[in-house]
């Protein structure tokens, strides 16, 4: 079972003991250059982060004597000290870090020392769209930031999986367990564009396990480095920092996209110092965190009569029947199948590698990356194939960059990124692969018959097995490779703080899928009056392995910017920036016409010793996708400061090192997605018709007189619905207000944002058709939806010696509220869905169970249904003694859902330990959603049933009438055929949890053990966990993974090593 397993093992062992024979033996001696100046009067040094940059600000202090120095902008200190003493270096933003001077220092060498980042930093500076760092001290915004330290434990293809309980304001939720094929599900292609294809309030998934949403509304626009770009295949190792901004001030450079809010990520960038490698391998197994518990055949058989009888009908099986396959007497023709164990394995595997480089001087330079990624799915494989069968996921990734300091003044930058993405799924396609393992009973054929071929019937004529290890293979394939360039040049020379920065960007993406499917027959047993042997009859169709590509398909992306920029400081007290700001995009997506939007922009702000501060923006935004007259649209922001902290009056309370307050208002925009560029105008089509039989179609419409008669040709309007040529931006008017406070020589950071998002003219079809024409009304800017709610942050982190320790918690709470759809007229009020949050459930409330027949001859009916003891009880809400549609009203979804996650750990003499929870409440699980083959079981597939779980075992019966947690049994449970399958609060169940989300260690080998033993190569070495423990309400499902038609959610385990030099 582990065969495949051990032989990855081995090829990753083995590569990654080739990288680190490299790295120790070609560049070992590198760490010579690393060393000190020291003489009796005293010695000098220099800073660096652990990138290799100079830090500012790091005291440096004697241990014994307590004399300190701090190191200036190019992290340089000259201090008074001998050989042999104690160095203690302490910075707010790095860990305490302690180092005796060596003895082999030379005269006149400089001392490097290298401290490393605290896992929570608070850094001076905030990256914004598009490619600026401002200083977070002017920041009126509401953003939420993590670092390299707290992403990269995360053995993930997605970064989702990393930022999970990490962001206030930002929820995401997990649909699957594995990305989905390219060929699984039709997808507008987005390389590098975040979000574009789809505009939808909830998130979008783009083949990933993963959706996400800021402050309930829509999935942030994701900017990778200052361009509009993809989160779901960045390489984890490669990101520096993620950060979400979610006021109108942020995103107004997005313009016709605003109301969306921005994740900015921040990339690692090319350092000036010397020559630093990195090398981080890591290798995982993954096993499904739940997967449901299919009954027995017997049981299932029995249960299966029960529902039948329950339904007034027969039971199909005898009391011989059931007894067969029980003890398993013929398990051939009485088969006892657990598909989940037949199909699934007990684990998989995952594993990342990345090499990177970097290095330079003033003048020049450079990042260079190498990543590879693969994981593995959970299917079984047969060895016989020549080919893999099983789902996986390979990704290869390189990266180069280069900063090069052109003349004074005038700097440029280039990226390019390369990637190539391969999956591979059974021919039969995994969907369909895990939907019949959950919908398939145990009883109803054998895997194998006696000779080795699958077993199957006239009813079962494609074996789950085969579908699995002898149905071919699909392999997805995606190429894409991105440019870009960067100019900044200082215009100095004719206004001072002026300057100036061109961008220019492509993007290039080609995916395909190859077809190498085929299909098995099956074969079914059959004996003589004897018990002999007759033969097998087969079943089913032999279709020979294809050869062909499905699902091609190209995009391209160009963009470019140009931007001036101001900056004026007056009497070392007023601070004036100014910003134009100026962009265009093009987007070709296979045969679409071109997608052109347009921004341009300016931005003013002004402070007063960093106490006092205003900010205002506006946008100009054009989209192509509008009829004329209504391609433009303005947006508008502006927000106030104030730094309390600053004040005379607090400057006795030492306690306090910031207090500010800040408040944002803004009008933001979001424009129609990709598909709709005919929205505003009329569509035609011809439609043909089969003329006489003759295999001739000719268009319907007006009558033809030719050489057939009474032909129809014209043209009729498509999909059913007017245009709209009014069609115009959705809007949203945004406040934030916030506060930012760091206490007691800030140990304790607070910050704390309230908001309230009103979304207007959102796109909606209005209640009824039009029904003098008989098409449906158009999309017309009716809609009207708000969203409020809070964020909060704490953080504390302090050191006792040696001993550093941290723990941050961050908690959200968001309520909508539907303020116009124009819905249809309702007899009750009850029945609106106006007024209720966005999201809201409808259906019936139910009231329990019935329990005798008088029960039920007292209450109100169901027309058309003759309700009997077991079924469920609902309230008549109209009084009219009918259960119908007139008595559905809200039923969930009406509480504001709260969302948090609490960070915490510690670093002692290069030991780490790290544990994030993560967890919702106020959250509902509609229990059929993970299909009525779970729910209740049973479920008639014409002369089939489908299988049925443990937990049915606590149905309603006479006997357990007083216990009983779920209906009687029946084989169809929906609304036109029996009550328990409407739409119902019974179903509705807490989808409150919390998850230990990541739990890490790493050891980091002490400084002198590397300059001794490994000529000064750095190593940490750690062990990880991800979904290790989970607490939820309803435990019948996973709180996220809700859908056991879908691959399951996964508990990881993974360890690894990182080396730098």
């Amino acid at each position: 079972m582990y065969n495949s397993i051990y032989k990855k093992m081995s090829k990753s062992c083995y590569f990654l003991l080739m990288i680190v024979w490299w790295l120790l033996s070609g560049y070992g001696t590198a760490y010579a250059q690393e060393k000190a100046a020291n003489d009796a009067s005293g010695f000098s040094g220099v800073v660096v982060d652990q990138y290799g940059r100079p830090v500012q600000g790091v005291e440096i202090a004697i241990k014994t004597s307590g004399y300190k120095a701090v190191s200036d902008e190019t992290g340089t200190f000259g201090i008074d000290a001998v050989i042999g003493n104690t160095l203690v270096l302490t910075h707010p933003d790095y860990l305490i870090k302690e180092i005796k001077i060596p003895k082999d220092i030379k005269k006149g060498t400089v001392f490097k020392v290298d401290i490393k980042d605290k896992k929570l930093k608070n850094p001076a500076n905030l990256d914004v769209p598009y490619g600026k760092t401002i200083d977070k001290e002017t920041y009126l915004g509401a953003a939420s930031t993590i670092y390299t330290d707290e992403i990269a434990p995360a053995l993930s293809a997605n970064i989702l999986g990393a930022l999970s309980g990490r962001l206030p304001g930002l929820y995401v939720s997990q649909g699957r367990g594995y990305r989905n094929t390219f060929t699984n599900q039709s997808t507008v292609s987005n390389a590098f564009l975040g979000g574009q294809a789809d505009d939808s309030r909830v998130g979008y998934n783009d083949n990933t396990q993963y959706g996400f949403s800021l402050r309930g509304a829509f999935s942030p626009v994701v900017v990778v480095d200052g361009f509009q770009s993809e989160l779901f295949n960045l390489d984890v190792e490669s990101i520096e920092s993620v950060s979400v901004q979610k006021d109108a001030l942020s995103s107004m450079f997005l313009g016709g996209r605003s109301s969306r809010g921005v994740m900015y990520i921040t990339t690692k960038k090319p350092i000036a110092e010397g020559f630093k490698i990195s090398f981080t391998g890591r290798y995982g197994i993954q096993e499904p965190i739940k997967t449901p518990k299919p009954l027995p055949s017997y049981q299932w058989a029995y249960l299966l009569n029960e529902a039948l009888v329950n339904d007034g009908k027969s039971g199909v099986y005898t009391a011989n029947n059931i007894e067969s396959f029980r003890y398993g007497k013929d398990p051939i023709a009485y088969p006892d199948v657990n598909w989940y164990d037949q199909i699934l394995k007990n684990n998989s595997d995952i594993q990342s590698y990345n090499l990177n480089a970097t290095g330079g001087n003033k003048t020049a330079q450079y990042f260079v990356s190498l990543g590879y990624f693969t994981e593995n799915g959970l299917l079984r494989e047969n060895a016989q194939n020549t080919y893999n069968t099983n789902l996986s996921y390979d990704r290869y990734m390189v990266t180069s960059k280069i900063n090069v300091n052109v003349l004074p003044g005038l700097k440029m930058g280039a990226t390019v990124i390369g990637r190539i993405e391969e999956g591979n799924q059974p021919g039969a396609g995994t969907s369909s692969i895990m939907s019949d393992i959950y919908t398939l009973p145990g009883s109803v054929y054998p895997v194998y018959n006696p000779d080795g071929s699958y077993g199957g019937s006239n009813s079962y004529q494609n074996n789950l097995m085969a579908k699995t290890i002898g149905s071919g293979y699909i392999k997805d394939i995606m190429r894409d490779g991105y440019g870009n360039i960067v100019i900044d040049h200082d215009m100095a020379w004719l206004a001072e703080g002026l300057s100036a920065r061109m961008v220019g960007s492509v993007v290039s993406q080609s995916r395909s899928a190859l077809d190498r499917s085929k299909q098995e027959p099956v074969y079914l047993r059959t004996l003589n009056p004897d018990g002999s042997l007759r033969g097998y009859e087969r079943f089913g169709s032999i279709v020979p392995q294809r050869n062909g590509f499905i699902g091609v398909s190209n995009f391209q992306y160009m963009y470019g910017q140009v931007a001036l920029d101001y900056k004026k400081v007056i009497n070392k007290s007023h601070t004036i920036e100014g910003n134009v700001f100026a962009d265009v995009k093009e987007v070709l997506d296979n045969y679409q016409l071109p997608e052109k939007p347009a921004n341009l922009n300016a931005e003013a702000k002004y402070d007063y010793q960093q106490k006092y501060f205003a900010q205002a923006a506006v946008s100009r935004s054009y989209l192509n996708r509008y009829a004329p007259g209504k391609r433009w649209g303005t947006f508008y922001a502006f927000g106030l400061g104030w730094d309390i902290s600053k004040e005379a009056f607090m400057q006795s309370i030492d306690w306090v090192n910031k207090l500010k307050l800040r408040a944002v208002f803004g009008q933001t925009g979001n424009s129609i997605g990709r598909d709709n560029y005919y929205t505003w105008r009329q569509q035609y089509e011809s439609n043909a018709v089969n003329v006489a039989g003759t295999g001739a179609y000719y268009p319907q419409g007006s009558n033809y007189t030719g050489l057939y008669e009474n032909v129809a040709v014209g043209l009729i309007e498509t999909n059913l619905s007017l245009s709209n040529p009014n069609l115009t931006w959705e809007r949203a008017n945004k406040l934030n207000m916030g506060l930012d406070a760091n206490l007691f020589d800030n140990k304790l950071w607070i910050t704390a944002d309230l908001y309230s998002d009103k979304h207007f003219d959102l796109l909606m079809t209005r209640g009824k058709s039009i029904e003098l024409i008989g098409l449906n009304y158009p999309a017309e800017n009716i809609g009207k939806v708000r969203y409020q709610g809070a964020d909060l942050s704490v953080t504390y982190q302090d050191n006792i010696g040696d001993f550093n320790y941290y723990v941050t918690g961050n908690w959200s709470i968001n309520q909508s509220k539907i303020l116009f759809i124009d819905e249809q007229n309702v007899p009750e009020e009850y029945m609106r869905r106006t007024g209720n949050p966005a999201g809201t459930r409808y259906g019936l409330i139910a009231e329990g169970f019935f329990q005798t027949r008088e029960e039920v001859a007292n209450s109100p009916v169901i027309s058309g249904y003759n309700i009997v003891p077991g079924d469920l009880k609902y309230k008549d809400m109209n009084g009219d003694g009918v259960i119908n549609e007139y008595d559905q009203t809200a039923i969930g979804g009406n509480k504001p859902l709260c969302f948090f996650g609490l960070n915490l750990g510690f670093e002692y003499k290069g030991f780490e330990l790290s544990a994030l929870f993560q967890g919702a409440y106020n959250r509902e699980i509609y229990f059929p959603d993970a299909g009525w083959e779970y729910a209740t079981g049973f479920i008639a597939w014409g002369n089939t049933y489908s299988q049925a779980y443990e937990h049915v075992l606590n149905r309603w019966t006479p006997e357990t009438a007083e216990t009983a947690l779920f209906p009687r049994l029946s084989t169809s449970p929906n609304y036109n055929v029996a009550p328990n399958g409407m739409n119902n609060s019974f179903w509705l169940k807490s989808g409150n949890y919390i998850r230990l989300k990541n739990l890490n260690i790493a050891y980091t080998l002490p400084d002198s053990f590397s300059r001794n033993y490994l000529g000064g190569v750095k190593v940490k070495v750690f062990v990880g966990g991800q979904n290790l423990w989970t607490q939820a309400a309803f435990d019948l499902v996973d709180p996220e993974v809700v859908d056991f038609r879908n691959y399951p959610a996964l508990r990881g385990f993974n360890t690894g090593i990182n080396i730098k030099f």
